[in-house]
């Protein structure tokens, strides 16, 4: 899919440019070790101090309950991801929870989780698995 020609890419090899572009299949690559390798992964608006929007924002409170070291991802500090996950997902909107490598939803079913008790439950086996 390059449409550059072999010539020139030796010179624009350190443009900052060259090296922040990505296909989509690395951003997936990418995601799909963050996911391997955090058994609990928030992609989130913002950080976990500062969370840039009410849906992270109460995504962290959330998760926090559990008095567990998690993992956060701002997609606003990276376009590439912010846009990936969406697909890696098939789910429109962050933020989104992953644990133990499962995609669990976003904002909405987070809560409904926490409330019925069923995240607690996964979480703690996800802690179990964590050495």
């Amino acid at each position: 899919s390059s449409s550059s020609s072999s010539s020139s890419s030796s010179s624009s090899l350190f443009m900052s440019d060259d090296f922040i572009q990505e296909t989509p299949e690395d951003t997936k690559e990418r995601i799909q070790a963050m996911v391997e390798n955090h058994p609990v992964l928030l992609f989130m608006k913002g950080s976990q101090l500062f969370p840039q929007c009410g849906f992270s924002n109460t995504a962290v409170q959330i998760l926090n309950t559990y008095n567990l070291d998690f993992h956060s991802v701002d997609v606003l500090s990276d376009d590439a991801i912010r846009q990936g996950v969406k697909e890696f997902s098939q789910w429109p909107t962050i933020p989104q929870l992953y644990v133990a490598g499962e995609f669990v939803g976003g904002c909405d079913i987070m809560i409904e989780m926490f409330q019925n008790g069923e995240l607690a439950e996964m979480i703690e086996k996800a802690k179990a698995d964590m050495v």
